[in-house]
């Protein structure tokens, strides 16, 4: 859990991305400018029960001004998996933020936290504090309420991901596809990554493939990767040869049938197309005898 979430704020952490995913998902009219942004300290310090200093960290925090004021701060946190009690979180998180602005003898200015689940489930946990305590209808007026913004990344619609205009369209299509069990690489093939590392980073992270970092370093080696970034079709070829590589191997380790089907494995998450599949596998010679039948069966039925 930690990894993938370090790997989300990795991505987050560039201006362009952040705002990206404000703009589309809070704003829906461009508000924020990237120049406009600048980190803030993502850790603030309470005193809890027991009276000693408890620090806290949020993922990531921006603050949105101009040179010589603040509008506002701006935060956001990932989620993987759902957690009960995330409006107490962020009301933890944004009174930090405002703590440190009275602390600081700073203006105060507002602070608004949006949380990401990238799990392949919707949020279906509180998304408010009197969600939490399960007020009386009699009582609401008199208990104050704290909502938080959920956005579930792999239940976006298509118009939404498409109105991305950073890193974080294809990311979202990843997960997207990923819930569908689409393959995101070979659909898009015509995008370009910009912030690379980051990116194959959180895919390999999530998938658990290493492929995405081999890749990577790859298209350092070739010179593939560039100031305007890499195109996904060449990461989606250089995964496709890595694949039928690894599952070449696995053949001469396991033995002919055994092989055939690590290699059919190996290629199903990267190969949408069974015909496609075929015909790969039978370019090499140890599997030119293998008809389009047996890979079906294989690619059904697993292993």
């Amino acid at each position: 859990m930690a990894e993938k979430d370090i790997n989300e704020k990795v991505l987050e952490d560039y201006n362009d991305v952040f705002a990206d995913i404000y703009n589309t998902l809070v704003f829906e009219d461009g508000y924020l400018r990237e120049d406009g942004l600048s980190c803030s300290p993502t850790s603030s310090v309470y005193k809890a029960e027991t009276g000693k200093p408890v620090e806290q960290f949020r993922d990531v925090l921006k603050t949105y001004g101009g040179a010589n004021f603040s509008l506002m701060s701006l935060g956001i946190e990932n989620q993987s998996g759902e957690d009960e009690v995330m409006p107490v979180r962020v009301m933890g998180y944004d009174y930090g933020t405002y703590r440190g602005m009275v602390k600081n003898k700073k203006t105060i200015i507002p602070v608004t936290t949006i949380v990401l689940n990238f799990g392949d489930k919707r949020w279906s946990k509180a998304k408010s504090l009197h969600e939490l305590m399960k007020l009386p209808k009699e009582l609401e007026a008199y208990v104050e309420d704290y909502k938080i913004r959920v956005y579930d990344i792999a239940f976006l619609s298509d118009n939404v991901i498409e109105k991305f205009t950073s890193d974080f369209k294809i990311v979202a299509r990843f997960f997207k596809d990923r819930r569908l069990k689409r393959n995101t690489l070979m659909n898009d093939t015509e995008a370009k990554i910009h912030h690379v590392a980051a990116v194959l980073d959180l895919f390999s992270v999530f998938t658990k493939d290493d492929s995405y970092r081999k890749v990577y370093t790859e298209a350092v080696k070739e010179k593939e990767v560039n100031e305007e970034g890499i195109d996904m079709c060449w990461i989606a070829q250089s995964l496709i040869a890595e694949g039928r590589s690894e599952g070449i191997e696995k053949g001469i380790e396991k033995g002919i049938e055994k092989g055939l089907v690590a290699l059919i494995q190996t290629l199903k998450p990267i190969v949408p197309d069974l015909k496609e599949i075929h015909r790969m596998i039978t370019m090499n010679d140890t599997y030119a005898h293998v008809t389009e039948e047996q890979v079906r069966g294989y690619y059904e039925g697993g292993c």
